[in-house]
């Protein structure tokens, strides 16, 4: 028997599932709240339960079709509501899914936060007419509540539905909160955003900084004098620029912690409900750019893998997807991206340059895509209304293991290949070529030739700014701390790596990704020209 859950965004499906049956629900996608980008199942017995991605009013999800497509097929439907609003979420999802025409239960998340006189209402309506209806806090684990919705479900009438929806349930209060001022609210959401995502990027240098240096002393330094009496061919491939091992034990020092690090502060917000007040705060500044505030979901997610984050686009609006997509291209620093660049700021003795490079990252994408996409109709965003709670250690934990185990078994095994190639390339001398190439239009910026093989390296793997740090930092003390900006800002922006670059094309059209190449490619060499006038004027 296939059973459906559907439900609009954070009304708690995935955790619901999760809670339900903790033990089977897999650990795959980036189900996260208000994000489900991914469809999870769970197999128990002769029942498979299916988590769809979450409705959205008055917008068309590129997951919408796939969802309303999914639950026609559905043995029974589990319709999940927040009991905070759940007149407003019923009628909603009455009107999009067949509830009358399959078996049909529903399920109200939040109880802990409904008034007594709601709760009541709605205990007193399901004992007197034996209505499938369960009342369920999904932080708490409910043993037994799968058998007894697969047994209550069943086909609901039209008086049914009149009658619950006349119900006194009232609706929660909007919670009183500064991110809600049409002016100030803009204001403190950015501002808690930088910070709050600005801390696990302090931590993580932290780390990477001492595991780099006990890397360089008690691994490295042995490795490569083991590997020098190696055939050259094979030196190359393992402790060359390029080498399995050497630029993989860096990237991995370097990117492993930020994605760890972030992976869990994007899972506390969104556990905390802090997350959606953010995202509502800041709707009407970034609907000035194409977008919607809750396409700053897989913009903040890009910031630990760019892989996860184009997967959770298909939670983005049909018409501001592309325009998510061009921001997290040019923007979202990937964990290779910012360990890299943490290793070289911190080797340059420059660590504070993160600042105004994160905040140059940022204002610049946005410029980007508004210069660049037409204006469109970009549909109002439904307020999530949500509430601060406590996050449970639990639930942090089990939003997390996804994003580890993709960049463990999808990410990483890519980088190693892409490793490989610019080795072979090495070898044949085509990575001097190309960065005989690059030298003349870096000179055009005001970059010196030694930054020709980073720039090169970006291209294929963004972890490739590492190779600033050639020459035991020797570059690093001949430019000034201008060039280094520039010179990092430039790797980082003139192209998406060639991984992003395979999963645009794969999420949109190759055509589209190149495209979005080509746009970015001019954008970053104008941004760069900019940059290089304003620092020639102020240094």
């Amino acid at each position: 028997m296939k059973i459906v859950l559907v439900g609009l965004e954070s009304s708690g499906k995935t955790t619901l599932l999760h809670r339900l049956s903790p033990e089977k629900y897999p650990f795959q996608g980036s189900n996260v709240r208000g994000a489900t980008s991914r469809i999870g199942e769970v197999k128990e017995r002769h029942h498979q339960y299916i988590d769809t991605p979450g409705v959205r009013l008055g917008s068309e999800l590129v997951t919408s079709k796939y969802t309303k497509k999914t639950a026609a097929a559905a043995n029974q439907l589990w319709l999940v509501v927040r009991g905070t609003h759940f007149l407003e979420e019923l009628t909603a999802l009455e009107s999009l899914f067949p509830v009358k025409e399959v078996p049909t239960a529903i399920i109200v998340t939040f109880q802990d936060k409904m008034d007594e006189g709601s709760t009541e209402a709605l205990i007193r309506f399901k004992e007197s007419r034996g209505f499938p209806l369960c009342l369920i806090d999904t932080r708490s684990y409910h043993p037994g509540i799968l058998e007894q919705l697969n047994d209550s479900a069943r086909h609901l009438t039209d008086e049914e539905f009149k009658e619950i929806q006349r119900l006194p349930v009232k609706k929660a209060p909007k919670p009183k909160a500064l991110f809600s001022h049409p002016f100030w609210g803009p204001c403190l959401a950015l501002a808690v955003l930088m910070s709050v995502y600005a801390l696990p990027i302090f931590i993580a240098y932290q780390v990477s900084g001492r595991a780099e240096a006990f890397v360089d002393q008690y691994v490295l330094a042995h490795l490569e004098s083991w590997g020098s009496g190696l055939p050259e061919y094979l030196y190359i491939l393992a402790l060359g620029d390029y080498g399995l091992i050497s630029l993989g034990i860096y990237s991995f020092v370097w990117a492993f912690p930020v994605v760890l690090l972030f992976s869990m502060t994007v899972a506390i917000t969104e556990e905390s409900g802090l997350k959606d007040l953010i995202t509502d705060g800041l709707d009407s500044a970034m609907r000035r750019f194409g977008l919607t505030g809750q396409d700053l979901v897989p913009i903040i997610s890009g910031f630990g893998c760019n892989v996860v984050a184009m997967e959770a686009t298909r939670s983005c609006n049909v018409c501001s997807r592309k325009n998510c997509i061009s921001v997290i291209s040019f923007g979202s620093a990937c964990s290779y991206q910012m360990g890299a660049t943490l290793s070289v700021f911190g080797a340059s003795g420059n660590i504070m340059l993160v600042l105004p490079y994160t905040a140059a990252l940022m204002a610049v994408s946005l410029i980007h895509v508004k210069i660049w996409n037409r204006s469109i109709a970009i549909p109002k965003l439904q307020q999530h209304q949500s509430f601060l709670q406590r996050p449970s250690l639990k639930t942090i934990s089990y939003r997390t293991q996804p994003v580890i185990s993709q960049f463990l078994f999808q990410a990483m095994p890519i980088f190693l290949l892409i490793c490989l190639i610019a080795s072979g390339m090495e070898m044949m001398g085509g990575m001097a070529a190309l960065s005989f190439i690059a030298a003349p239009f870096l000179a055009l910026f005001g970059l010196p030739d030694q930054v020709a093989p980073a720039f090169i390296a970006s291209i294929f793997r963004k972890d490739g700014i590492l190779l600033l740090n050639q020459g035991s930092g020797s570059l690093l003390e001949q430019i000034t701390t201008a060039q280094l900006f520039l010179a990092v800002f430039f790797c980082s922006t003139f192209t998406a790596c060639l991984v992003t670059l395979m999963k645009i094309a794969k999420e949109l059209s190759i055509k589209d990704a190149l495209a979005i190449a080509g746009k970015q490619m001019a954008t970053s060499s104008a941004s760069v020209s900019a940059f290089a006038l304003i620092l020639y004027f102020v240094f």
